[in-house]
């Protein structure tokens, strides 16, 4: 059994940057329960209102390829935490990876019932079985995981094709999203996360690439000793949410001036603006993560105290909120997004209020925005009583790890060497 650190003890850039994180997939993930629409490119609705076709660039220039790509360097930012806290503490390579298998392994158990239960776009049966991968080869040579990294990059861009171009194929939706009851979208959904836990070692590898670069950033501490590192962390922010940015404009041209490219039909242009968008996202996610890192400790070091002497409503008051606020929903971030599915499954298919067919990404986009801006107090009043998400709990206990209270002191100030930033779940 190992100890896990309290959370007043973590770092906030990480938290911050997957509370952020979350928002970002929820909002790209809409697409997966919007249905009766042909798809275009980003596997956006063809038709819809002008509210929706501005709510759907703003996604597609911040959030589509974005999230996941954060979120998985975080995820692999945890593992290398992870295993430099086992090599402090004289843990052999062997032990690791028997702990980080058990752990992995009750991910993957998570991640199929939330496949099969609640969504067919589920992302933790992959994080769970790359992330393994990730635990292989952080122990070995140096130089594994950065080659590694860089040999399944083009995989990444197989992914950037396939949003390039979807909206060549005539497709209109996830057979689930459609099915007409519960069972027969539990019937749709069962056969694909056993085809997803068969095939994940090849068709998710591409997350591979980012884990590693989240890893490797873990060597160095990059968002946990944030002074140490500022020079380092100020222009990544700058320069990689810029071409993050400027690198998500082209594809995102086509979504509003020729959605039913019927002038652009080249398959061959439209997957590589796809490559473009996806591969500019692993650098706008840098950037994210980044930012969060300097805002975070920026906040920690102007202290409560000093939001209480300031005006009641005042931008530094809120701004220190508001970044505590998503740190907290951060460190529950698997609960988080089992919960996100659970509330989404509650309105969106046709046996239930079917909004996937009434509403567009606008009001789509409405319901992500107001369920994660809900689950932020939740989230506080549980970092405030020092309790982990219920999902957490259940994997650290499956994993082996010490569940305790943790004691929260606001005043306290944060060693940001001891975070844990164990990426989901943590």
């Amino acid at each position: 059994m190992t100890t896990s650190v309290p959370l007043v003890r973590r770092a906030g850039g990480p938290d911050l940057a997957r509370g952020v994180s979350l928002l970002g997939i929820a909002l790209a993930n809409m697409v997966g329960w919007l249905h009766g629409q042909e798809w275009t490119v980003l596997l956006k609705q063809r038709e819809g209102t002008g509210l929706d076709r501005f709510v759907d660039v703003l996604i597609a220039l911040l959030a589509d390829n974005r999230g996941f790509p954060l979120f998985a360097m975080l995820f692999g930012y945890g593992i290398g935490m992870l295993y430099r806290r086992s090599r402090d503490r004289g843990q052999s390579v062997r032990g690791f990876i028997l702990r980080m298998g058990r752990r992995h392994l009750v991910l993957l158990g998570i991640g199929l019932a939330h496949a099969i239960l609640l969504f067919s776009g589920d992302i933790l049966i992959g994080y769970a079985i790359v992330g393994m991968f990730v635990v292989l080869l952080i122990s070995r040579h140096r130089f594994a995981l950065p080659l590694a990294g860089v040999l399944t990059l083009p995989a990444l861009g197989v992914w950037g094709w396939i949003d390039g171009t979807i909206g060549l194929t005539g497709q209109s939706g996830y057979a689930a999203a459609s099915a007409p009851s519960y069972l027969a979208s539990l019937e749709i959904r069962a056969g694909g996360a056993l085809r997803e836990v068969a095939l994940a070692a090849v068709s998710d590898v591409a997350l591979l690439a980012p884990m590693a670069l989240g890893a490797i950033a873990a060597r160095i501490h990059l968002l946990e000793q944030v002074e140490a590192n500022r020079d380092l962390l100020t222009p990544m922010m700058r320069w990689g949410l810029l071409s993050g940015l400027l690198g998500a404009i082209p594809l995102t041209a086509v979504l509003v001036l020729d959605p039913a490219h019927a002038r652009l039909d080249s398959a061959a242009v439209l997957g590589v603006l796809g490559v473009v968008h996806q591969f500019s996202g692993l650098a706008g996610a840098l950037g994210l993560a980044a930012a969060a890192a300097l805002l975070a400790e920026r906040v920690r070091r102007r202290g409560p105290q000093q939001d209480s002497a300031s005006p009641r409503g005042s931008s530094t008051s809120l701004t220190g909120a508001a970044v505590r606020g998503i740190e907290a929903l951060g460190t529950v971030s698997l609960s988080a997004y089992i919960a996100q599915s659970a509330l989404y499954l509650a309105l969106f298919p046709p046996y239930t209020l079917d909004l996937g067919a009434r509403v567009g990404s606008a009001g789509a986009a409405g319901i992500a925005v107001l369920g994660w801006l809900v689950m932020i107090p939740l989230a506080v009043m549980l970092h405030r009583h020092g309790r982990r998400g219920p999902l957490e709990v259940v994997l650290r206990r499956l994993a082996g790890s010490s569940t305790g209270r943790s004691r929260t002191v606001a005043s306290q100030r944060v060693r940001p060497e001891a975070s844990p930033a164990e990426g989901a779940g943590s």
